[in-house]
């Protein structure tokens, strides 16, 4: 009953979490703009942040096993909270950088914590994949709304009345978890030697994970650099821009409503998702500059079975001892497909289609995941 009621908490957190962090995306970039940043600097700005983020994930991982999620999510939440609060006072673009990497370092403890404790509530696989895709749930609802909220706040209030509400977000979340959270008991699976973080980087049953982990931060990364720039190169409003950012919310929403999809393979839900990840960036692609809601659509139903379905993998093919280490390699993974988009992007839509780079991205992980699927039936077979 108590693990019920933390679980709950947790997801309530983890929603009030993704509303402050996706609340900014139709505030950041006319802000970064605002100050005097080129679409150049600003990708190199999101590509920092995703940067520290991975170097914390690398460090995170074997803290949050050994003194347990609770601590880094409690911690983290404050320090988030007062670092979104002081948006509200920067004046150049040096002040956004330097807090964009704080925002990077301090969520690099946050999330593999709140999956880590997530992870602990199930009792066997089943469970594991519906916790996850409830998670993804709330996850979907928070970017669904909070794009829409932030860009009505932008324009209404201004950047400082939209930071003022996104820190007040992360205060919420921060209360519950101080309140309401404590440590899962966990132990190690028989069977299952603890590893060191670097270590899974060659932990083969993870690897489809983190390949797709890496193409579909890729992707969402390249469309998240994009669809700002239409308020500032097509005069769209801010409002509009995150409606856009909405419809994908709405995508995934749809797919989370058949509630029998987690009896699939997570196998089979992974491949799935990719390709029709592959289609939605074919279909912006082959539109120009402004994407069919359709494809926006179809891009939120692919996330909504891919990222349930990666967790699953990861809580299937881990031992709970190193579950902090591996959601931690899992971001760090994550990071290293949102470092590398906005940079790529930044470097290239001046003559080349960003969702072209992303499209082939997701085609060479689709035929190498091919590839493992294959040896690995080949092995079973001899």
């Amino acid at each position: 009953m108590q693990n019920r009621k933390e679980k709950l908490v947790l997801f309530i957190i983890l929603f009030f979490l993704f509303i402050s962090i996706h609340m900014q995306f139709p505030v950041f970039t006319p802000l970064a703009v605002s100050l005097g940043a080129g679409s150049f600097l600003v990708g190199v700005m999101l590509s920092t942040t995703s940067f520290v983020n991975l170097t914390g994930n690398i460090v995170a991982g074997s803290y949050i096993d050994r003194f347990g999620a609770r601590l880094f999510i409690v911690i983290p939440l404050f320090l988030l909270t007062l670092s979104l609060f002081a948006h509200t006072f920067i004046e150049e673009t040096a002040h956004l950088f330097i807090l964009r990497v704080v925002n990077g370092f301090i969520l690099a403890f946050l999330t593999p914590a709140c999956m880590t404790m997530l992870a602990a509530y199930a009792k066997n696989s089943h469970e594991q994949s519906k916790n996850m895709a409830m998670n993804t749930l709330m996850v979907t609802l928070a970017m669904t709304i909070a794009p829409m909220l932030g860009g009505f706040l932008g324009e209404r209030f201004g950047a400082d009345g939209a930071y003022y509400a996104i820190s007040f977000t992360s205060g919420i979340a921060f209360i519950l978890a101080f309140c309401f959270l404590s440590n899962p008991r966990t132990r190690n699976r028989r069977g299952k030697k603890s590893q060191g973080i670097l270590q899974l980087f060659f932990y083969t049953p993870l690897l489809p994970v983190f390949l797709t982990g890496f193409a579909v931060m890729f992707a969402q990364g390249t469309l998240m650099y994009e669809l700002p720039f239409l308020s500032v190169e097509q005069g769209m409003t801010k409002g509009l821009v995150g409606r856009m950012a909405g419809v994908m919310g709405v995508g995934t929403l749809l797919v989370l409503a058949f509630v029998f999809i987690h009896r699939i393979s997570a196998t089979v839900r992974t491949i799935i998702g990719l390709c029709m990840l592959a289609l939605a960036q074919c279909w912006m692609m082959m539109a120009g500059v402004v994407p069919p809601y359709a494809s926006l659509l179809l891009f939120g139903a692919a996330t909504g079975i891919i990222f349930p379905a990666m967790m699953t993998l990861v809580t299937e093919n881990i031992g709970e001892g190193d579950r902090g280490k591996a959601f931690a390699f899992l971001s760090a993974v994550f990071s290293v497909g949102t470092i590398s988009a906005p940079f790529i992007a930044g470097a290239v839509r001046t003559f080349l289609s960003p969702y072209y780079v992303s499209w082939l991205v997701l085609m060479v992980v689709i035929t190498m995941m091919g590839l493992l699927l294959t040896t690995k039936r080949k092995a079973v077979v001899i």
